[in-house]
């Protein structure tokens, strides 16, 4: 146990913020130091704070062991923290982590938040977006929530980028939330990831863990995308944190008449970027023919063409199509069928036909 570690860790428990404890050190030098001044009631410690800490002093025996067992941790006077969290209005004191640490280093975090429920729209243009940039130094930053979270994830990983999860819990298996993506996030460290909390192991999810959360989410990032989310959700939650950093939002535009939509729709009525394709990320983050996209084959026949042409529009199910082509029942199966092997189309969720692109 480092010592000096213990003295912040005293302070972060009674509940310091960043902004103060900057404060302080500039006329204290170092935690001991303020906690003793703390005890004297010292005029530029807050009462509240002082009586606080003096609280905790009485108790530290107890709390210097439950710091002992605190493991795999930094904080924010070390070189490890990330200089965009530090930068945020509140950032975490200590960090909580599992994985790749030089991740961390990066200047290619992307963030990507969405709603816990989702749509086929939603996850195929994820999906879709995330794997246009194979290739890239991007490393996309999410929550490890079910719904579009996770399939940022898993499209990550997927598609060999690196991903950093956020969670509102402890790491270990009995806190983990949501437990269904448990073993999810034992693929993202074993794929070289990172998993971070601001909640040592054995803390259960609560309510207030995941706003907070959400603030080291759009921290991270020099970018979030809102890719779905009611007006009134944690997506926005983020959106407007990292709005009020100064970070920049991309969002994807939906269906006005989809309340998933609803929230990115509002972000672009107020400026957002608007996320149309892989390539407004890249070229945000100047990374302009670093993605290794995959090469579309364009050697179709003049019937295939015209399913290709009619399908990019919007997708359709077999019957639509037949009304609109009034083709022989067996051209029309023929040519879809050499267009499912070329891989070129298939079925979604709805049994509609649609591009894979």
């Amino acid at each position: 146990m480092k010592k000096g570690d213990f003295y912040f860790y005293l302070l972060s428990q009674a509940k310091i913020s960043a902004r103060l404890f900057w404060r302080l050190q500039s006329s204290f030098v170092d935690s001991k130091s303020i906690i003793d001044h703390a005890k004297l009631d010292h005029p530029l410690i807050p009462s509240k704070l002082a009586q606080e800490i003096k609280r905790l002093c009485v108790e530290e025996e107890a709390l210097a062991q439950k710091f002992a067992q605190l493991e795999n941790y930094f904080t924010i006077l070390d070189d490890c923290y990330p200089k965009l969290l530090k930068q945020i209005y509140d950032p975490p004191l200590f960090l909580f982590y599992s994985g790749n640490l030089e991740l961390l280093k990066s200047d290619y975090l992307l963030s990507m938040v969405g709603s816990r429920h989702t749509t086929h729209y939603h996850q195929q243009a994820t999906e879709n977006i995330i794997s246009e940039f194979f290739g890239s130094p991007l490393i996309i930053v999410s929550g490890l929530a079910m719904g579009l979270d996770a399939i940022c994830h898993q499209a990550a990983l997927k598609n060999n980028l690196p991903t950093i999860a956020v969670l509102g819990s402890g790491m270990d298996q009995a806190s983990f939330y949501p437990k269904i993506n448990f073993a999810l996030g034992k693929e993202i460290i074993k794929q070289n990831g990172l998993i971070l909390s601001e909640y040592p192991t054995g803390t259960k999810p609560a309510l207030h863990h995941f706003p907070r959360r959400n603030r080291i989410l759009a921290g991270l990032s020099r970018a979030t995308v809102v890719l779905s989310g009611a007006l009134k959700s944690g997506t926005l939650i983020t959106a407007q944190v990292a709005l009020d950093e100064g970070r920049e939002i991309f969002a994807l535009p939906g269906n006005i008449n989809q309340v998933l939509c609803c929230g990115p729709n509002k972000l672009l009525q107020n400026g957002a970027h608007i996320l149309l394709s892989s390539q407004d990320i890249l070229n945000f983050y100047e990374l302009n023919g670093q993605s290794k996209l995959p090469i579309l084959n364009n050697n179709f026949t003049n019937n295939e063409k015209i399913i290709v042409d009619l399908l990019n529009i919007e997708p359709l199910n077999l019957e639509s199509i037949i009304n609109k082509l009034s083709w022989p029942l067996p051209t029309l199966q023929a040519t879809l069928s050499s267009l499912e092997i070329k891989n070129i189309i298939q079925t979604n969720s709805d049994g509609q036909i649609e591009l894979k692109w």
